[in-house]
């Protein structure tokens, strides 16, 4: 995940001709260089999922595939997520909901609340960082799954696990038993589809492997939190069941 610390309104001009509109004036938002949606007037918010990447030809959701993410909240954050739950429905809504490019080459953005207010106040009908479902167990297992470098946690949309030909050693602890703890939080995750605790400045201990690929010889991914194996977020953040809190 990368922390979206500031946006830039970019205006474009969105010929809609070949739909008998004309052309449109509209915003294009980019954070880092990244654009994360193309005309965010012309956007269509739906609970359970939103295509970010407007149809350039007509400005209409579902006209072209691609382009869709699902709003979750994480502490008082706003994650854009791939919509796995309208992609796992079937082979036509695999293609059609599939996420933005940038969710793979760059991660899923982290808002903050005041940047997502920032996009609250260009787009009405975005919710409020109250109204939006938190992540559950299941997203983060999947979400450990999208962002692990070299699939070593298999390729979506196979179940989350660890491909073990791929971890070399851990740091601290035995390497069976650590791979162990991870493909079982990794099985309860993904199978319980439980609310999720965000634990901030989280006294964990990361579990450290060392993988057989080149440029990512270690990664740091989990941790152990007292009794409890939970995912990390970052250095000082860590995501639990809400029942382990």
């Amino acid at each position: 995940m990368w922390s979206v610390e500031d946006i830039e309104l970019v205006p474009v001009e969105l010929d809609l001709s070949s739909s008998g509109q004309g052309r449109r004036a509209a915003t294009a938002i980019t954070a880092e260089g990244v654009r994360l949606t193309n005309a965010i007037e012309l956007v269509d918010v739906t609970p359970a999922a939103t295509q970010v990447e407007v149809c350039e030809c007509c400005g209409f959701s579902h006209c072209s595939p691609g382009g869709w993410v699902t709003f979750r909240r994480i502490g008082q954050n706003v994650v854009w997520l791939p919509a796995w739950e309208e992609m796992e429905k079937g082979a036509w809504e695999g293609s059609e909901y599939r996420p933005p490019t940038f969710l793979a080459t760059k991660g899923a953005p982290v808002f903050g609340r005041a940047t997502w207010e920032r996009l609250r106040a260009l787009h009405e009908g975005l919710p409020a960082c109250e109204e939006i479902p938190g992540i559950n167990s299941r997203e983060v297992a999947r979400l450990c799954q999208w962002t692990a470098p070299g699939r070593v946690l298999g390729e979506y949309p196979a179940v989350p696990r660890v491909r073990r030909d791929l971890v070399i050693a851990v740091t601290d602890g035995d390497l069976s038993a650590e791979i162990g703890a991870v493909d079982q939080i990794l099985q309860e995750h993904y199978g319980a589809s439980a609310p999720m605790h965000l634990i901030e400045n989280a006294a964990a201990k990361p579990i450290e492997f060392w993988l057989d690929l080149q440029g990512t010889p270690a990664w740091k991914c989990f941790a152990h939190v007292e009794n409890h194996v939970c995912c990390l977020l970052n250095e000082a953040a860590a995501l639990v069941y809400e029942m382990a809190c």
